[in-house]
């Protein structure tokens, strides 16, 4: 397929950026690729009513209950009253998940999200979709294409009368995986008469691993509310190289945008709100950028050389069953968008003040977390070798320990990655304004 050009003829759109990560990284690259221009929003700026100058906002991935938090109450009241007035809203995975009526969420549709024992939970890599051919996102492209999925939840099967279905998951791809396993592999240990004994894995693992429990299902939803409408997708259009996707996405928001209503093209930020930090980063900044870097490098080569992950995308980490490869991949890639931005937009600037409380806070941080989880990671493996270790079971008092201190209790990271993410939202977030400039 020839090179996507995306002709785009709308106002720009605006994006949550809020707890976005990596997530957030990949929609700005193909967002930059289709030619599509954007602003990012913060969850106080759109509690702040300063949505209410754009036609689509997009909401890319991410821990829905974090971006809730951002948002607030008066945040999540100004987006329900956005697509109510005409607004247009298009979510990926998380960004889908959020607007569900299942806790947490926004409320905003009356969908619900599959409960973890009926779904597949650990799903991830190419998957085909059956889109419908008559709706405007399905213009120039084939009825079925590839699309990539990254751990998605699922839609209920109780559907609306405002709703349609726009794509439907008909089969696996080429490097589809279930939890680590790839499932192109999985007939070498089929029975005797082909089948693959999904039931016996699924015993092994503790989780639903047979795809069929997504294959025929939702994956894509359009809503209708008020005068505006929702997209919701749990396959990662945006995903970079994913030309089929990357089109989809695109003819999507060329649909939101004509369907949007009665919403201004006017942004109402000015420079002064959009960006905290209207100076760039010198020299002493960008050296604990970069300690920050090599120090979270030096955490992924460690990982490495105890074969406990590998790079699966150039933004993201296969890794063994029982860590948080995601939290650590996605560290690294986000502080390597920190040094290439600050270095780009720095260009020889000597004024650190206000980027240097940032900077070294982040680099303390980001050196302690990365030594704690070095010890952790060992404590993992040691454990692994008397019995499965899962990703949020009780191990032992050690692994218990460093994990609380480090993540948290939950799936959704808390401890001092929670803290160091925070800090990395931030100094990405006006970093990229700054590029912007």
């Amino acid at each position: 397929m020839k090179e996507i050009h995306g002709n785009w003829e709308g106002p720009p759109l605006a994006l949550f950026w809020d707890q976005s990560l990596v997530w957030g990284l990949i929609c700005l690259e193909t967002l930059r690729k289709l030619a599509i221009p954007f602003q990012l929003l913060t969850g106080r700026e759109i509690a702040q009513g300063h949505l209410a100058g754009y036609r689509v906002l997009l909401v890319p991935g991410g821990w829905a209950s974090h971006k809730i938090k951002a948002l607030g109450t008066t945040g999540r009241e100004e987006i329900s009253r956005f697509i109510e007035e005409g607004g247009s809203y298009l979510g990926f995975c998380g960004g889908a998940g959020l607007a569900l009526s299942s806790h947490p969420s926004l409320c905003l549709v009356p969908l619900e999200r599959m409960p973890l024992s009926e779904r597949l939970p650990s799903a991830s890599g190419q998957i085909w979709v059956q889109g419908n051919p008559q709706h405007p996102t399905w213009e120039n492209l084939p009825p079925c294409l590839p699309v990539s999925i990254w751990w998605p939840s699922q839609f209920s099967g109780n559907h609306s009368r405002e709703s349609s279905i726009l794509a439907t998951y008909v089969h696996a791809g080429e490097n589809f995986m279930v939890a680590d396993l790839p499932v192109v592999d999985l007939p070498l240990v089929s029975e005797e008469e082909g089948a693959i004994p999904w039931k016996e894995m699924e015993k092994l693992y503790g989780i639903n691993l047979n795809p069929d429990r997504i294959l025929g299902h939702p994956a894509i939803i359009e809503v209708k509310k008020g005068k505006g409408r929702l997209v919701l997708s749990y396959p990662h259009l945006e995903t970079p190289g994913d030309t089929w996707g990357n089109y989809l996405f695109l003819n999507i928001l060329k649909y939101l945008n004509k369907s949007a209503s009665s919403c201004s093209s006017r942004s109402t930020l000015d420079g002064h709100v959009m960006t905290k930090m209207s100076r760039f980063p010198g020299p002493a900044s960008l050296h604990s950028f970069r300690q920050s870097l090599e120090a979270a490098d030096e955490l992924i080569r460690f990982g490495e050389n105890h074969l406990l992950w590998q790079w699966r995308k150039p933004w993201l980490l296969r890794w063994r069953r029982g860590i948080r490869g995601l939290e650590y991949g996605s560290l690294a890639v986000a502080l390597k968008a920190i040094m290439d931005i600050g270095q780009r937009v720095a260009a020889g600037r000597e004024i650190d003040t206000p980027w240097i409380e940032a900077a070294t806070r982040l680099e303390h941080n980001v050196q302690e977390f990365c030594l704690q989880a070095k010890r952790l990671l060992l404590e993992e493996k040691l454990a692994g070798q008397a019995g499965s270790v899962s990703k949020l079971g009780k191990v032992n008092e050690t692994v218990d320990r460093l994990r609380a201190e480090l993540f948290g209790s939950k799936m959704n990271h808390g401890g001092l990655s929670r803290v160091l993410f925070d800090e990395i939202d931030a100094i990405l977030l006006n970093l990229i304004r700054l590029d912007k400039c």
